[in-house]
């Protein structure tokens, strides 16, 4: 048990030099690194660690000895385990809010990479000119608005994941129905310029976007992403 407890001393010490280290970044000026990255423990990385690793050293006891009190027993292969996996998936859902977990899977790269092009997106537009998030670019426009909205973003993220594992997608990549206008309004149904606009004060025109008969984007904006991303990475 003593090896156990310096084997996780020594991964959590790791960590945390990690964490501190990532924070620093020698490239770019404070004014131009802002927000600045996060510095110290990332305990939404460490809590499953420290769930996981007892288990599994009472489940090594556990054979190597081949028995263990009652109430070891059921922390070890019932309470731990389900600790760990409950904090590694809030750690995985967390992490799937930014931009980089989206780019890491191949068919999204080309689309990813066009949010810092030179293009004239929707996307583009708005990450080029620091109006969304550059960490959850994504997920503040595809999580729609509230509670309900995260929630139908994360259940679609699943479906896109177990899709690229089933090689289940063709090309070029389609929105299913128009654009979630609750994404854009979240931001500029109170802006002024918004509401100053003819078209946005037309009666018919707001029916037909509350009634999801038409979107924001392909009508009278340009797409979200340009075509040329949308037809996946150059084989």
């Amino acid at each position: 048990m003593r090896q156990v407890a310096r084997v996780l001393v020594l991964v959590l010490g790791t960590l945390a030099q990690n964490a501190w280290s990532a924070g620093v970044d020698g490239g770019a000026t404070p004014l131009f690194s802002w927000p600045p990255a996060h510095r110290g423990l990332d305990w939404l990385q460490i809590l499953p660690l420290v769930a996981a690793v007892p288990a599994a050293a009472i489940l090594l006891v556990g054979l190597v000895r081949g028995r263990l009190l009652p109430a070891v027993a059921t922390a070890g292969i019932v309470f731990l385990p389900i600790a760990a996996y409950a904090l590694g998936a809030l750690l995985v859902l967390e992490d799937s809010k930014k931009v980089t977990f989206c780019g890491s899977c191949h068919v999204m790269t080309p689309i990813v990479a066009s949010l810092g092009g030179d293009g004239d997106s929707l996307a583009t537009v708005h990450y080029r000119r620091g109006l969304v998030s550059h960490e959850e670019a994504c997920f503040v426009c595809h999580s729609g608005y509230g509670i309900w909205g995260k929630l139908d973003a994360k259940m679609a993220g699943v479906r896109h994941m177990l899709r690229t594992v089933a090689n289940d997608y063709t090309f070029p990549i389609e929105h299913v129905g128009p654009f979630d206008i609750d994404s854009c309004l979240n931001c500029h149904a109170r802006s002024a310029t918004f509401r100053a606009v003819d078209a946005h004060q037309d009666p018919d025109t707001q029916q037909a976007l509350f009634k999801r008969e038409m979107g924001c984007t392909g009508v009278c904006h340009v797409a979200g992403h340009p075509e040329e991303a949308l037809k996946g990475p150059a084989s």
